[in-house]
């Protein structure tokens, strides 16, 4: 079955909603069934955390879900082909577990085994590079997809990139239902912003104001601290796994995750593979101001990065939710303000 037809029928839904229920554009359909592009279905955009016993995200939605569902929201709104593929393969070089992955520490790595980036990947595609050839594409100018502000920016300004993150996480996550993330989405045009620069505006008051305080909810769960120790006990397993030579780096950037963890649940090594069989049991963190004696403390700052959306007034004038709806500003200044580097730990010790 293909990558297309085997989505789950929630993730179809969400991605029908991107396109406007309209067909799934022929040029995506073809670089989907690129070999490189399709490992990313098995791939977790949220790392893994899933997996856990942790209830901050319990649903599986893959690095490939992820990217054709930024492509197809630009592809609804722009007439760029460029920017629509750049941003579909801006992953192509994530490697299995995704940022769990990423936590690695550097010397656990052996000095020949590097990271592939987005060009490396694609230049060693015999498959995409032909694309490329044929469709006469340059390849520099899919290298790197933050260059069309549409697809990425920074925060808290949206973008195609952090519109889809929180868009899946709402739906799947249960925070709001299929016709809820219609209305925000439909409601949605592209607009100036304060630099001039396009960005994602909502037409409605209201619908901005209830996006800015779902988007900050939505973003609590990904900079948890349940949500840190699923990748920090994740990214401990496969570092072990890297240093102990059941994997090598370039086998986190060829295979999927399910591949990844079966390697480490059969493996001889058992304290590899007591960890990937007690990550399901894993769903308590323990937070400190000061790190505790006798147990593995961690500490590490999340990326606080949220969304203030730009909106249109009845007037023509458009302003961000936060200077029309003091609880955005009031929410906002909470979510800045709140804890993100205390120590942390979990029962598990090796």
């Amino acid at each position: 079955m293909s990558y297309l037809e085997n989505r789950s029928e929630e993730v179809k839904a969400l991605h029908n909603i991107y396109i406007s229920n309209k067909e799934i554009p022929e040029y995506l359909k073809e670089l989907i069934d690129v070999p490189e592009i399709m490992r990313l279905s098995g791939v977790d955009q949220n790392s893994g955390i899933h997996l856990t016993g942790f209830d901050t995200i319990e649903y599986q939605y893959s690095v490939l879900d992820h990217s054709l569902g930024i492509a197809l929201i630009l592809e609804n709104f722009t007439t760029n082909k460029n920017q629509v593929i750049a941003a579909f393969l801006h992953d192509i070089a994530v490697p299995a577990f995704a940022d769990s992955a990423y936590h690695i520490d550097e010397k656990n790595f052996n000095a020949d085994d590097t990271a592939l980036s987005v060009y490396d990947a694609i230049v060693g595609s015999d498959k995409l590079f032909n694309y490329f050839i044929k469709n006469d594409i340059s390849i520099d100018e899919i290298c790197d997809y933050t260059v069309y502000p549409l697809a990425y920016n920074v925060s808290p300004h949206l973008c195609a990139y952090r519109l889809e993150n929180l868009l899946h996480h709402l739906f799947l996550n249960h925070m709001c239902s299929e016709s809820e993330i219609e209305e925000l989405y439909q409601n949605l045009v592209v607009a100036p912003n304060e630099e001039n620069i396009p960005e994602f505006c909502f037409m409605d008051e209201r619908k901005a104001e209830k996006f800015c305080i779902l988007s900050l909810d939505s973003f609590h769960d990904f900079r948890s601290y349940e949500s840190k120790a699923a990748i920090q006990f994740i990214s401990e397993t496969l570092a072990a796994m890297v240093r102990r030579e059941v994997i090598s780096r370039k086998d986190l950037y060829q295979f999927s995750d399910r591949v990844i963890m079966e390697m480490g649940v059969s493996c001889s090594d058992k304290r590899i593979s007591d960890r990937w069989k007690y990550l399901p049991s894993l769903n308590k963190v323990y937070t400190k101001f000061n790190e505790v004696e006798g147990k593995h403390c961690y500490k590490f700052d999340s990326d606080l990065e949220y969304v203030n959306p730009l909106m249109r007034l009845e007037s023509g004038e458009y302003i961000r939710a936060s200077n029309r709806f003091p609880i955005c500003i009031e929410k906002i200044n909470t979510y800045l303000n709140s804890d993100t580097d205390l120590y942390f730990y979990m029962d598990y010790e090796d």
